[in-house]
């Protein structure tokens, strides 16, 4: 028996590659109907809808020329790679 359906994890990196590429129609379809029966997975689409549109909004040259632009500690860097991995 296939399984036709995609898991959580699957449909997160799906949807997060739509916002650049294209799915092929069986993906889409796929993906759709997930969608349409997890409120996590909506939500998390939702966020990257918003978040998208955000960035597109605020850009970097509205930060003020004189301000110097803070860097991330190595520490702080180590901390969020770590708390990421698990979704990767």
């Amino acid at each position: 028996m296939s399984h036709w359906m995609f898991r959580c994890r699957d449909v997160t990196k799906k949807v997060s590659r739509s916002m650049d590429t294209p799915l092929p129609l069986g993906q889409r379809m796929a993906v759709g109907i997930h969608l349409m029966m997890c409120r996590y997975c909506s939500r998390f689409r939702r966020q990257l809808v918003m978040l998208r549109k955000l960035s597109r909004i605020i850009e970097v040259t509205d930060l003020p020329a004189d301000e110097p632009s803070e860097k991330l500690s190595e520490e702080t860097r180590e901390r969020i790679k770590g708390k990421i991995r698990p979704f990767l």
